[in-house]
């Protein structure tokens, strides 16, 4: 493509929202996605942006953040029609108005200062605010005036998305702008409203000092808005029309990145081992390839379970850096030490991915367990770290420092206050790299009031049913030895069971067997449910139990089998089983 229909530019956000910019996200757009719940891999991209920032902040303050790319062309009404990218454009204005609604309420709980210097105070909260409208708005003038913000959503599905950013980015109440509106608009308008008062919840961790804006604070927040503005940059990608923009869009997404890094990292290797004169360097590769799981997510965790962060250039420019920080042996090329580290940590990294082929059982449920908990990244390049620090095996340690990580993991899944941060796996991980082994046990151990919260939402009612879901997997994998080392879980497979139904029918004998209160407390219990194959649990429905004992035969899965042994129902057996099963599930992650 030639640079009059393709046109790359490289801008910091100063540049990305300069004075007159119109972005506008079509009508044929998906809503705004971006969540701050961070749970998992689709609901916390807030929550990584925000870890991502603030550290790069800390430890790389005059190095720049790459934050993506953006895909826009000019539509013909002097504005830019955002093809990709509206996920990012939205995020981070609202994270300038996070900013800007943390300074209003702040600006008169300061600290007390003598009259001039508070005076100065005041004055750079006035300008700060300003300069974060300047970025948020544009101004235009006339009989009155008002500002436009620099982001426009077209309206779509009957809804008008644009003035719910509107208020949030101006710090409106959410309960109070969004009592009115129906819940199929209300989830998506909350996401604006909830990314904010995240952000700015971080942002008064992080700047206040026992609840007072100091002096001090404001000047490393103003430093951090410098970093913000200056430092944090994107690549846009502008286009004369939407056909080319959308082309562009495709190969972004989906070709080109994954096969390239793998392709480059195979170039780097025959090259440097035809540098030293290497008789077939070709065969060097093949063999990585042949023994290993070599994918261009293994680089990535390389580097990140090397460098224990969020990685900031792509996975091979991470790994070329890497690469030129090594020194060469007395014995060793360079080429050759590190082939020899790629192929030691390709080991660790197959074991994740194939786990069937740890031996050790223990560690292999562990590790089934841990890819289910979600953000996947993050625990892959923990486990990386963790086979490399032991290098050999050491069963009991090993299996010590995977149940820590689970409840950890657990924890933050559970507690409906909790949500996920990278920040403690990326200390765990450098505790590990540094051979301070207990250290990163204790970065991620729970506090004892901790682990009785933890216990006490296992024991609970648990409403959502892909966590009562993977809290049976765990029961199962702690279960799997011994007599029934031949059994096996396919997860996608399975779908939650209420033994005693949900809402069971006004004829079946559910009614007569349990009084209202057994059943309204204990219906979402652990005890009170199993796993069945998707086809099968649609076929048990709510039907008696002596009618679902006669489907529960057919399958092979333990804990649902052993419930055919019961000749009865009754609320003694089901608060017995309920009791084993949060029992082994504490027992196991070391939290009984």
């Amino acid at each position: 493509m030639s640079k009059e229909i393709f046109d790359p530019e490289h801008l910091s956000l100063n540049k990305l929202f300069i004075e007159k910019v119109n972005y506008v996200v079509p009508s044929y757009q998906r809503p705004y996605s971006w969540e701050s719940l961070g749970k998992n891999d689709t609901n916390n991209q807030i929550n990584n942006m925000w870890d991502d920032f603030i550290s790069f902040f800390e430890n790389n303050p005059e190095k720049e953040y790459f934050f993506g790319s953006i895909v826009v062309f000019h539509n013909g009404n002097n504005e830019s029609e955002v093809v990709d990218g509206q996920q990012r454009l939205t995020s981070l204005l609202l994270f300038f108005s996070a900013m800007k609604c943390f300074l209003m309420e702040y600006e008169n709980k300061i600290e007390e200062l003598d009259e001039e210097s508070t005076q100065v105070f005041k004055e750079f909260i006035k300008g700060a605010l300003n300069t974060l409208n300047n970025l948020i708005f544009n101004k235009e003038s006339g009989i009155g005036f008002k500002q436009n913000l620099k982001l426009k959503i077209e309206r779509a599905s009957g809804f008008d998305f644009d003035s719910i950013l509107n208020q949030a980015i101006n710090c409106d109440d959410k309960f109070e702008t969004l009592k009115e509106i129906k819940l199929k608009y209300k989830v998506i308008a909350e996401r604006y409203f909830d990314t904010r008062n995240y952000l700015k919840e971080k942002l008064k961790e992080r700047f206040l000092d026992d609840g007072i804006f100091t002096r001090k604070k404001a000047e490393e927040l103003d430093y951090f808005a410098e970093f913000l503005r200056t430092k944090i940059s994107v690549v846009v990608i502008k286009t004369v029309d939407f056909d080319t923009a959308y082309s562009i869009f495709e190969v972004l997404n989906n070709r080109g990145l994954p096969l390239s890094t793998k392709d480059l990292f195979r170039n780097f290797i025959i090259k440097q081992f035809s540098d030293i004169n290497e008789k077939d360097p070709e065969s060097k590769w093949d063999f990585l390839e042949e023994s290993y799981d070599v994918t261009s997510d293994f680089l990535g965790r390389f580097v990140e379970s090397k460098k224990s962060s969020q990685p900031q250039k792509s996975a091979f420019n991470e790994l070329k850096d890497y690469y030129n920080k090594l020194d060469k042996s007395l014995n060793e090329n360079k080429i050759e030490l590190f082939y020899k580290d790629i192929e030691k940590n390709l080991g660790y990294y197959t074991k994740i991915t194939n786990e069937n082929n740890i031996d050790n059982e223990e560690i292999r449920n562990k590790i089934k367990f841990i890819k289910l908990l979600g953000n996947v990244r993050y625990s892959y390049s923990f486990l990386m770290s963790v086979f490399r620090y032991f290098n050999k095996e050491n069963i009991d340690e090993i299996i010590d420092i995977l149940s820590i990580y689970e409840q950890h993991r657990l924890y933050f899944l559970l507690a409906p206050s909790k949500r996920f941060s990278s920040t403690k796996t990326y200390q765990a991980i450098k505790s590990l790299n540094q051979k301070e082994l207990e250290k990163s046990k204790e970065i991620l151990r729970l506090t004892e009031k901790e682990k009785e919260k933890l216990k006490s939402l296992i024991d609970g009612n648990i409403f959502d049913n892909q966590v009562a879901k993977l809290l049976l997997s765990k029961y199962f994998y702690t279960n799997s030895s011994d007599e029934l080392v031949n059994q096996y879980l396919n997860y996608k497979k399975a779908s939650l069971e209420h033994i005693l139904p949900q809402n069971p029918d006004k004829n079946s004998d559910w009614l007569e067997l349990f009084d209202e209160d057994f059943i309204e407390s204990f219906t979402y219990k652990l005890g009170n449910m199993t796993l069945l194959t998707h086809n099968m649990n649609a076929k048990v429905k709510n039907y008696s139990f002596s009618k679902k004992r006669l489907d529960y035969k057919k399958t092979i899965l333990e804990m649902t089998k052993e419930l055919c042994r019961w000749e009865t129902v009754t609320e003694n057996k089901f608060d017995n089983r309920h009791k084993r099963i949060v029992k082994s599930i504490c027992e196991d992650i070391k939290i009984n």
